[in-house]
């Protein structure tokens, strides 16, 4: 289909405009009707542009989940400006890095979340340049420091004091610069348009059928996934957008028992958080029709185990930032065997193919890495010698993620092109280790990472992350191996942790495992049985 839409925006006025007076947003507790959103947004985008936020600026947003980073988004988006979500678990130098690349004119935050002071380091920032031009706050101040010129943003929500202007935004304008994990080197800013983000969301919808759902995402809004899902949902659902700003397992089932949700974003991480929950046993998930996982890679254990706790619909998904997040879904009319074990077949508009490293396709069934045409960023921001290495002059951006068919049209993720292992001549995809020691009763989390060898190349180290209450041995986890997986698959060690490094979008952050395999796990991060 093509986009009905001019830009999010107009979707956004549309919608609000055409069911005034019902709910347009749940946060936590509070219920905001679509007028109420439309006149915030409007208000909050009229003030924005008499400060001197125009089209194609970068605004930055640290923020945790909440309803003023919504109402930015969309704010944003209706000046023809660049969204620029900040993970709010980076540094002081991860920040001051993709600042720097982006000389975003304003930026809306939080004081402080957790033990990082992002008032103190956007400070700090402000001092040594010039583009950024206006700070603004959610909440008030809890330093007596003064900080000079920082805006309040409850401000920002009154009537601008002269009737806002909004120009022209096409649908090829760029929507939003989305930085990377940085799990490889620096972060990279990647440029997603209105258009992409409105056709994947239109398409998502309909193939899972969202249109009639109460949706709830769990997911983070600094994060592709939660942004997205929040788009699927309002532009491509039409649904009340439902989110929740605390993270935290129990409250999560708490508030799915409550009954008002029939869908679910969320990520496999937390997902692993959930089952290792006592409070699971006493949740109600009577009201759930479907459940969506996406955003890191979902197994095949976990799916199942997922998928017999709750009982409903489990719909798994596969993206990346730079194809817009989502390139492959499952439906609901799939298989079980499908919905539990892939992730799915291309979007409309989306073509895959699985190469090897020439970049010729494999035969079906075989490994390989995966490349995906369609719904593609714009580009890397003032990177454009870093684009023309994943997207080529046929339009094909290569993943760097390791997929096969599983059967004639739905594939499956392995893993990383970087994170296979190579030991004494043999490929070992660390996902077909994961899976086995997953099977174990006393197992809750666990990823294989390689480590150098002088004789083999390399070996395989199994960091896992025990059942609280339960204790298991090196011994245990290797003869529950033994007869499973070949004997060259078999861990060459295991080292039991507290919990996972986790990055953007719950990924596991394989490198720090690396780097612990390699030198040793902090003594905080190891897990002690008493």
């Amino acid at each position: 289909m093509k986009a009905s839409f001019e830009s999010i925006a107009h979707a956004f006025d549309d919608i609000c405009l055409r069911h005034p007076e019902n709910p347009g947003l749940i946060f936590d507790e509070e219920t905001i009707t679509y007028q109420e959103l439309h006149q915030t947004v409007t208000n909050l985008a009229g003030n924005l542009q008499q400060l001197g936020v125009g089209k194609d600026d970068r605004v930055a947003i640290i923020l945790p989940n909440c309803k003023e980073y919504i109402f930015s988004y969309f704010a944003i988006f209706k000046l023809g400006a660049w969204a620029m979500p900040v993970n709010t678990r980076w540094e002081a130098d991860e920040i001051s890095h993709v600042f720097d690349d982006a000389e975003p004119c304003t930026v809306i935050l939080t004081e402080q979340e957790g033990v990082i002071n992002f008032l103190s380091i956007i400070d700090a920032i402000r001092q040594r340049v010039t583009y950024l031009k206006q700070v603004i706050l959610v909440g008030s101040p809890s330093q007596s420091v003064d900080y000079e010129g920082v805006i309040e943003f409850d401000a920002l929500l009154n009537a601008p004091e002269t009737t806002p202007r909004f120009g022209d935004v096409s649908l090829h304008d760029v929507a939003m610069l989305s930085y990377t994990s940085g799990t490889t080197g620096q972060p990279k800013g990647v440029m997603i348009s209105h258009l992409n983000f409105i056709e994947t969301s239109v398409h998502t919808a309909q193939l899972w059928h969202l249109t009639e759902e109460v949706p709830l995402s769990i997911a983070p809004l600094y994060a592709a996934q939660g942004f997205l899902a929040m788009l699927i949902d309002f532009i491509g659902g039409g649904a009340t957008m439902n989110f929740v700003s605390t993270f935290n397992p129990n409250d999560i089932l708490k508030s799915i028992s409550l009954g008002r949700n029939t869908a679910l974003h969320t990520q496999p991480t937390m997902w692993s958080l959930l089952l290792a929950s006592r409070a699971i046993n006493f949740a109600n998930f009577s009201s759930l029709q479907k459940v969506v996982v996406s955003g890191s890679l979902c197994s095949s254990h976990l799916a199942h185990s997922i998928q017999e706790r709750v009982g409903c619909v489990l719909l798994n998904a596969y993206g990346l930032v730079e194809a817009t997040s989502v390139v492959t879904l499952t439906r609901p009319e799939d298989s079980l065997e499908v919905r539990l074990n892939t992730v799915g077949r291309p979007l409309p508009g989306v073509e895959i193919k699985i190469v090897d490293q020439q970049r010729q396709p494999v035969p079906k069934g075989e490994v390989g890495e995966l490349a995906v045409k369609g719904y593609l960023m714009t580009g890397y921001y003032k990177k454009p010698e870093k684009t023309s290495e994943v997207i080529d002059e046929d339009g094909w951006l290569y993943t760097g993620d390791m997929a096969r068919y599983y059967d004639d049209e739905n594939i499956s993720i392995v893993g990383r092109c970087k994170e296979m292992i190579i030991r004494g001549g043999f490929n070992i995809y660390p996902i077909d280790i994961e899976e086995v020691i997953l099977k174990h009763r006393d197992v809750q989390d666990v990823a294989v990472v390689g480590r150098p060898h002088d004789v083999i190349g390399e070996q395989t180290v199994a960091f896992v992350v025990p059942h609280p209450g339960r204790t298991v041995t090196k011994n245990d986890i290797l003869n529950f191996c033994q007869g499973t997986i070949a004997n060259y698959k078999i861990p060459d060690e295991v080292i039991f942790i507290s919990q996972m490094p986790i990055i953007l979008s719950g990924k596991v952050k394989k490198t720090t495992l690396g780097r612990w395999a390699k030198e040793g796990v902090p003594r905080n991060e190891l897990f002690l049985f008493e």
